[in-house]
């Protein structure tokens, strides 16, 4: 069953001239060079990409983020997305749940396992699989399992490196089309006006509430609502900067330059304390409408300008220094 949904998917994908018997393994020479500091992630990706080669229904191996920047070191985990000849969506969860299971009894055989977390991720019409596995040396799998049509790439993943894919006429059809420019996901790096008022309308309830929770004395809830408030500057910051991946905020900003931050951040962080909170949360209040500032004119948005005046002033007629 799963060879004939695989090759029912190289047909689509190339028409009939495939080789049944032949399959590409073009990321074993990328393994070959990774640096002697990532060894133990190039064991796991080893024992990954001989599972995808005796596996029928497996369509593509990729790996990202940090590994496939080329900008990883010995603690960074494998970022990896695994595709697969089915249906997408919830038509295909019965295959994209058996790799699943297969993928897991395989691990113990890359090291010693800890633990692994299995659940469903993405939403509406997509049927993602992730499975977390932790290993006993440190090492940490990251793998999202999904139907091939599920896999972002082009300029959607720009950092994604393939290590495997399904035997075809040179490299066509999975990797050109379905997922770039042209595809149904968007470019990575891609931002518009309203995504940047919507992260700094955010932002301005975020800091309403920690004012909130300040005035009811609950500082563990001010301090949660002040570092969400953070998220959010930082992907309006990542925004500004044109950084891959500015929803995933802190993380994005420090791989495209850690050395330019939003002026002032420093000053947003606080203590469990509620005089300190103000004070960050005041601090935070200048960065965000700065920060939002800077992604507009990137990104033009017509800014939350009242909803900022009004949190400012709140938070400036708080009690406490």
């Amino acid at each position: 069953m799963a060879l004939r949904l695989r090759d029912a998917w190289q047909r689509e994908q190339y028409g009939d001239d495939v080789d049944d018997e032949t399959e590409v393994a073009p990321g074993r020479a990328w393994l070959t060079d990774l640096p002697g500091e990532l060894a133990a992630q190039r064991h796991v990706l080893t024992g990954l990409l001989a599972f995808c080669e005796d596996m029928p229904l497996v369509t593509s191996l990729s790996v990202g983020c940090s590994l496939g920047r080329g900008a990883a070191d010995a603690l960074s985990d494998i970022d990896a997305a695994l595709g697969l000849g089915a249906e997408p969506g919830h038509p295909g969860a019965g295959d994209v749940q058996a790799v699943e299971a297969a993928v897991v009894a395989c691990l113990p055989r890359s090291g010693a396992l800890v633990d692994v977390l299995r659940h469903q991720v993405g939403s509406g019409d997509h049927f993602i699989r992730r499975i977390f596995a932790q290993f006993a040396d440190g090492t940490q799998l990251d793998l999202a399992v999904m139907a091939e049509a599920e896999v972002r790439r082009g300029d959607a993943a720009p950092d994604f490196v393939s290590l495997y894919q399904a035997a075809g006429p040179a490299d066509a059809g999975m990797m050109a089309g379905r997922t770039g420019s042209g595809g149904p996901f968007v470019s990575a790096s891609a931002v518009t006006g309203e995504q940047v008022r919507e992260w700094a309308f955010l932002g301005w309830c975020a800091l309403i509430d920690t004012g909130k929770y300040l005035r009811r004395g609950s500082l563990w809830e001010a301090y949660g609502r002040l570092q969400e408030a953070r998220h959010h500057i930082w992907a309006l910051w990542a925004a500004a900067e044109g950084a891959l991946y500015p929803w995933h905020g802190l993380s994005q900003v420090l791989d495209h330059d850690p050395a330019s931050l939003p002026p002032g951040i420093e000053a947003t962080v606080a203590a469990l304390d509620r005089a300190d909170l103000l004070r960050a949360a005041r601090a935070s209040a200048i960065v965000l409408a700065d920060v939002s500032a800077a992604a507009a004119r990137e990104h033009p948005a017509r800014l939350p300008s009242a909803m900022a005046r009004y949190v400012t002033g709140a938070l400036a007629g708080l009690g406490g220094s």
